[in-house]
């Protein structure tokens, strides 16, 4: 099942991730793999939910988001 997610994310641009927070409620994640709270994730709308990179600290991952993925905040 997935639901719309009503969370927080960072968005990887062309110059690096903006640090912006936004309402994501369109992203198709499953609820099994949505962050713990007090914790994010980078993910990658074109690879499937099983493949996806495991969650971890938001200050270390908001730095390491690539152009095209999305970090989202548990």
């Amino acid at each position: 099942m997935t639901t719309g997610l009503m969370g927080c994310v960072a968005h990887g641009g062309m110059d690096g991730p903006q640090h912006r927070r936004q309402s994501h409620e369109h992203a198709d994640i499953p609820n099994g793999h949505l962050p713990p709270p007090g914790e994010c994730r980078i993910w990658y709308p074109d690879r499937p939910a099983g493949q996806q990179p495991p969650p971890g600290n938001c200050r270390d991952l908001k730095r390491k988001v690539p152009r095209g993925a999305t970090l989202v905040y548990g």
